[in-house]
């Protein structure tokens, strides 16, 4: 017969096997953590820069619809007034950081900007407004926008030029 021996081996992990794959455990746990807490901060600085955006093109796009159509400008600064296709004079300002819109002339306004921006300038230049001058009016637009999402500052500053449709009379 044979000469067989029967080994009692215990199944088990020593101690540095133990700490070895608490190591790799902890290791690998810090660098998942580390990819999620990026995308979170990322995730967080796109929403702060499509709230810029957003807002600069709904701005923008709002006014110029309007002052394409209309007539009689005058600026003052961060202010525009001018008649609307309509007939109503409107009045475009900076107030309290938002851009805002008053379609009675000026006795009330309302902001067209969300609250989770602010408007840290808006200017108008006018070329051509004067009656007789054979010149289109233009209107230049200089907007400067700013969000804050956590931790995540985003800016824009945008610009576009205007031209009425019609010379003034």
């Amino acid at each position: 017969m044979a000469n067989s021996k029967n080994y009692n081996i215990e199944n088990g992990l020593t101690m540095i096997e133990l700490v070895v794959a608490m190591g790799i455990f902890g290791l690998v746990s810090v660098m998942i953590s580390s990819i999620f807490i990026l995308s979170l901060q990322s995730q967080r600085r796109i929403i702060a820069l499509r709230n810029v955006e957003d807002n600069t093109r709904f701005v923008m796009e709002s006014m110029s619809r309007e002052i394409r159509t209309g007539k009689n400008f005058s600026s003052s600064g961060n202010s525009l007034s001018f008649t609307n296709a309509k007939g109503e004079m409107v009045n475009y300002r900076l107030n309290n950081n938002s851009v805002e819109k008053s379609s009675d002339g000026g006795s009330t306004y309302s902001p067209i900007t969300g609250n989770s921006v602010v408007i840290d300038y808006l200017n108008f230049y006018l070329m051509g407004q004067d009656a007789g001058d054979i010149l289109q009016p233009r209107i230049t637009i200089a907007l400067g926008i700013t969000s804050n999402v956590g931790n995540h500052v985003v800016n824009i500053k945008s610009q576009t030029t205007v031209s009425a449709r019609s010379l003034q009379n």
